[in-house]
């Protein structure tokens, strides 16, 4: 047994290559184990080579301990060696005949025995270690000969790495510890166990999600792998060709996962069997083999009928539109040689070159090679579809059929829109319905009669757009208005222009003060109102000076009132007065500087007691003089006005005051002269009135 020629062609793919690289982590006893109605089943291995060749040497022990008797845990552990000497793989010569009859136990015994490891392959004769580039020997016969025990029970046990329980009793569990004999100077190898008992049973799971995809004389078969790994390492593929009478296996060992690596990329299998023949019905199922050769029940039947391969394309003479605009001539050729594999033809239509074809005219008899479709759109591409006996489909290159047209779509309407804070313009329509209609543009405007600028750079499907504006601008208002394109670029008309009105955030400018008067019993206000274009009110507040009470809203005026008179003033009270403006977006300006004012109380005061005045034309003035006896009197006012005129406020006069000449005259002129007194808490008396012919 120096040397191992084997002729199993599904080894090329052996993954040992795709185990992890062997490195120098303590090495450890690793155990699995298997449940059966009468017996417990037990595989384990160390982890590295050298623990491995040790071990093949010194051997393991196995003991059981007995936890749990009739629901109980024992107070007392039952411990019974089961191995009383060291387990070893069996000596060279028990292999020669098993060897003879399994290649796994042929793989196991070189790699455990033999001078050299040279497993080739029995076509072409490579290397495989030089395909799994592994450089010592010792790691490949480690990796070969756990590959082979993992594949067969048998194999396993001769390796000394299996063990049958079937001394165990219903009602007890144990547990079972594993060590290798290497002694301890050599090398420290940790243990390893389980713990179970009859109780655990479980029966084998059916291989799962088992599928097949039938072609020309073959089909791939897939199913599920990864949910199932902890229960079987290999399948059986079986194939019934008389309507499942009978199975029998497609190949002479078990499929095993080739391709294996750390990060899986699928969790399914694949394998692919070739057929002897196509339109004939073959049955598949699959079998699952456990690491300890036991097989699963079969999986579902996937049958199926392999057909001949589509090969050939169609292709597309001439596609004609003709004179009534509406309707084109498809013809089409195609290869004789492939009228064997042909079902039918299928023409299929789309609006644009590339993708969403659709199937307009199905089931078109094989020996047509021409045929009339109607009622064009405004753009068509069609493609003969070659469908094959086996469901396979080739299509043409596509040909394009355009009818003549110089129809505008209609002319959108319904536009609507919504200005935010941020300046976001949410525009809207109603969409057009025409079935050429390819987009819209929208067009934006600062000022009503401005030219209109284009905001969309190409043409947009959707009945709706987003544009985003300067709201800190000094116009309020924004414009829009929609077109619509056809797919042969044909423009409607311009949609109704809509007016935005942008959000207003900058408050309208203050009114200002420009008079008051205060007297018999009304407050007189007068402003000049607020410059913003948009300010709607003026309101008007008061308070009492000096007083922490809110302000009161007395009036709101309307522009362009600009006056206001406050007949609820109490006299002798100071009050203050303000004013705010307000714009259309209901937006304060910040109110005017209170004016302080009081309402004298002149009712209660008396009459001036003389008021003469006395003409000097020689002197050309006239002498005014006064009598007031009334205290306390704080100043005089006098107005003066020339006949036809309104009098004005011409002198104000200290309370000592009585005498004044005025020199400010024209001949032959009628003058009017009032004097009024004003008291220190700003009532005033009557007016007192003369009139002097000068």
């Amino acid at each position: 047994m120096r040397n191992v020629f084997l002729g199993i062609i599904l080894l090329l793919s052996f993954a040992v290559h795709s185990q992890k690289p062997i490195g120098e982590d303590p090495p450890f006893v690793q155990v699995i184990s298997r449940v059966t109605k009468k017996a417990i089943m037990l595989r384990w291995a160390v982890t590295t080579p050298v623990a491995w060749k040790r071990a093949n040497k010194y051997g393991f022990t196995i003991e059981r301990k007995t936890i749990v008797r009739a629901g109980e845990i024992l107070k007392n552990e039952e411990v019974k060696k089961i191995t009383p000497t060291p387990m070893l793989p069996k000596p060279l010569a028990a292999w020669e005949e098993f060897a003879g009859k399994n290649d796994y136990a042929a793989i196991a015994a070189q790699a455990i025995y033999g001078d050299g490891f040279d497993v080739e392959l029995s076509e072409g004769g490579t290397d495989i270690m030089g395909i799994v580039n592994l450089s010592q020997a010792l790691e490949q016969r480690f990796s070969f000969a756990l590959y082979a025990a993992d594949q067969d029970f048998e194999v396993a046990t001769y390796s000394g790495l299996a063990y049958v329980d079937t001394d165990v009793k219903s009602g007890e569990k144990y547990l079972y510890t594993i060590k290798t004999a290497i002694p301890e100077e050599k090398m420290v190898v940790a243990q390893g166990g389980v713990y179970l008992g009859l109780s655990d049973y479980i029966e084998l799971p059916k291989p799962r999600d088992f599928v097949g995809i039938f072609k020309d004389k073959s089909v791939l078969l897939s199913w599920n792998f990864t949910s199932l790994a902890d229960f079987y390492n290999s399948y059986i593929i079986e194939r019934s060709e008389d309507n499942g009478t009978t199975f029998n296996p497609v190949s002479d060992i078990p499929v095993i996962n080739m391709g294996e690596k750390e990060e899986k990329t699928t969790d399914r299998m694949f394998y692919i069997d070739s057929l002897p023949q196509n339109n004939k019905e073959y049955q598949y199922r699959i079998k699952g083999i456990s690491p300890f050769g036991e097989k699963s029940p079969s999986s579902k039947i996937v049958s199926g009928v392999a057909k001949k391969a589509m090969l050939y394309n169609p292709a597309i003479k001439k596609a004609e539109l003709q004179p009534d605009n509406s309707t084109a001539v498809i013809t089409w050729e195609f290869p004789q040689e492939g009228l064997e594999s042909l079902s039918h033809f299928e023409l299929n239509r789309s609006d644009t070159a590339k993708d969403r074809y659709q199937v307009v005219v199905p089931n078109i008899s094989k020996t047509t090679r021409s045929l009339k479709f109607k009622n064009l759109n405004a753009i068509n591409y069609f493609k003969i579809t070659a469908v094959g006996v086996d469901g396979t489909k080739r299509m043409s290159f596509p040909q394009m059929v355009q009818p003549i047209d110089d129809t505008p779509p209609a002319t959108p309407f319904g536009l609507t829109g919504v200005v935010d804070s941020t300046g976001v313009v949410q525009l809207q329509w109603n969409a057009n319905a025409e079935p050429d209609f390819l987009g819209y543009r929208v067009f934006r405007a600062n000022i009503e009669n401005e030219e209109f600028t284009q905001i969309t750079f190409s043409t947009i499907p959707q009945n709706r757009i987003t544009d985003t504006v300067n709201i800190k601008t000094l116009n309020s208002k924004i414009y829009y208005k929609v077109q619509a394109f056809d797919n042969r670029y044909n423009p409607s008309g311009f949609s109704d222009v809509v007016m935005l009105k942008k959000p207003d955030l900058i408050p309208p400018t203050k009114p200002v003060f420009t008079s008051f008067a205060a007297d018999d019993g009304v407050i007189a206000l007068e402003w000049i109102t607020s410059s913003s274009a948009d300010a709607v009110k003026t309101l008007v507040y008061r308070k009492e000076k000096g007083k922490k009470i809110p302000w009161q809203l007395l009036a709101e005026t309307d522009f362009p009132q600009n006056q206001f008179k406050d007949a609820t003033a109490v006299p002798a009270l100071t009050y203050l007065y303000t004013l705010v403006t307000v714009d259309e977006s209901g937006l304060e300006s910040e109110p005017v500087t209170p004016l302080t004012i009081s309402l004298p109380d002149n009712k209660s005061k008396p009459e001036i007691d003389r008021f003469a005045a006395v003409v000097n034309r020689e002197e050309k003035h006239i002498t005014l003089h006064w009598k007031y006896k009334a205290q306390p009197v704080k100043e005089f006012l006098l107005y003066k006005a020339e006949e036809g005129k309104q009098p004005t406020r011409y002198k104000v006069f200290s309370n000592t005051k009585n005498r004044f000449v005025d020199h400010q005259l024209t001949v032959n002129t009628k003058y009017t002269y009032l004097l009024q007194a004003v008291f220190d808490s700003r009532a005033k008396s009557p007016i007192k009135k003369i009139e002097v012919e000068y």
